[in-house]
């Protein structure tokens, strides 16, 4: 029982690194993944002048910052005004326990 116990220790340690190699190949393929799509989302948005989708964005209406903000924000990133009031949408949230 003794050699039985031994071999499957001797086994998870041996398999423990590639396990763990496989994990760390996979979270890096999907970091690149990810960032060469968002690359080729900021290139599409650069080709139609800047604009990202419609409705979920608001310019600044300041002069000299025109910054794209999301369209639920209250304040511009770049300079801080107020931008105009949102259309809101009542949105109903469960709670988790």
């Amino acid at each position: 029982m003794e050699v039985f116990a031994f071999i499957i220790f001797v086994l998870i340690v041996i398999l423990t690194p590639f396990l763990f190699v496989g994990w760390v190949i996979v979270t890096v393929v999907r970091a690149v993944a990810g960032g060469v799509t968002h690359s080729a989302r900021t290139m599409t948005n650069s080709a139609n002048g800047g604009a990202a989708l419609p409705g979920h964005t608001v310019r600044c209406p300041t002069n000299g910052c025109l910054a794209v903000n999301p369209s639920d924000a209250r304040f511009c990133r770049r300079c801080g005004h107020g931008l105009p009031a949102a259309h809101r949408v009542q949105v109903r949230r469960a709670a988790v326990w």
